[in-house]
C-alpha cells in the first residue's frame, strides 16, 4: 500500500506544475478540451443534437468558458474541422509499420487506415459533412478535404514504401483503397450492414489489387 507521506509530495509537485502553466497555456488546454468534446458529441449525439451546452458539459467547463473561445456553434464546428484534420494527419504521418516484408507493411498500413476510418475522427467528419446541407457556414472549412488527404498520402508514401516511391501507380492505388474503405464505412453509417463483417474480403481484394498493379512478387 502506498502511504500518504509518499503521495503528498507527488500531489504538491503536480500542483506546482499546474501553477507554473501560463494563462495562455491554460487557455489553449481549455480550447483543445472543447474541440475534443465536440468530436465526442458529434460521434455520440450526431450533428443536429450537438449543442454548445452539451459540448461545454462534456469538456467540464461552463457555457461562458466555451463562449470565450467560440462565439457560436458554427464557429466551434469550423474549428473542429481543422482540429480533426490535424489529428488525422498526425495519425497517418506518425505511423511506422514494423513488418520486415513489403507485403507485411502493406497489410499493416491497410489495417491502420481501416481502424482510422472506423474510428471517431472519421465518424465526426461524416456528421459534419451531413451538417453542410443545412449549415452553409461549414462548407468552406470542409472544402478541400479530399485534396488535403491526397497531399498527406503523397507525403507518406516515400516514408512507408520507399521501394515504390517512384512508381506513378502508387498514389492512385492507395487512394483507391481509401475510397473503398470510405464507401464500406458508409454502409454502417446508414445502418444498411456491418462494415466489419465485409472488411476481411474487401481487405483481401485490395491487397490482391496492390500486387497486380505494382506487379511485385514481394506482395504476393
Amino acid at each position: 500500500m502506498v502511504s500518504s507521506a509518499a503521495i503528498l509530495p507527488q500531489m504538491a509537485g503536480a500542483k506546482t506544475e499546474r501553477a507554473r502553466r501560463t494563462q495562455s497555456e491554460r487557455s489553449e488546454a481549455t480550447r483543445l478540451a472543447l474541440l475534443d468534446a465536440a468530436v465526442d458529441c458529434l460521434v455520440e449525439l450526431g450533428y443536429a443534437r450537438t449543442t454548445t451546452r452539451r459540448v461545454a458539459a462534456r469538456a467540464s467547463v461552463t457555457p461562458g468558458a466555451l463562449q470565450h473561445h467560440f462565439s457560436s456553434k458554427a464557429e466551434l464546428l469550423r474549428a473542429t474541422v481543422s482540429h480533426i484534420r490535424t489529428l488525422w494527419a498526425g495519425e497517418i504521418l506518425s505511423f511506422r509499420p514494423d513488418a520486415e516484408s513489403l507485403k507485411g507493411r502493406h497489410e499493416q498500413l491497410l489495417d491502420r487506415m481501416w481502424s482510422l476510418y472506423r474510428g471517431p475522427l472519421f465518424r465526426a467528419m461524416l456528421e459534419l459533412s451531413v451538417g453542410v446541407r443545412t449549415d452553409p457556414a461549414l462548407a468552406a472549412p470542409l472544402a478541400g478535404a479530399h485534396e488535403e488527404m491526397v497531399r498527406i498520402t503523397a507525403a507518406g508514401i516515400p516514408i512507408l514504401f520507399p521501394e515504390h516511391a517512384d512508381r506513378p501507380e502508387m498514389l492512385p492505388l492507395v487512394l483507391t483503397g481509401q475510397a473503398t474503405m470510405r464507401g464500406l464505412v458508409l454502409i454502417g453509417h446508414t445502418g444498411d450492414g456491418d462494415p466489419d463483417a465485409v472488411w476481411p474480403a474487401t481487405r483481401a481484394h485490395i491487397l490482391a489489387l496492390n500486387a497486380l498493379v505494382l506487379d511485385d512478387d514481394a506482395l504476393r
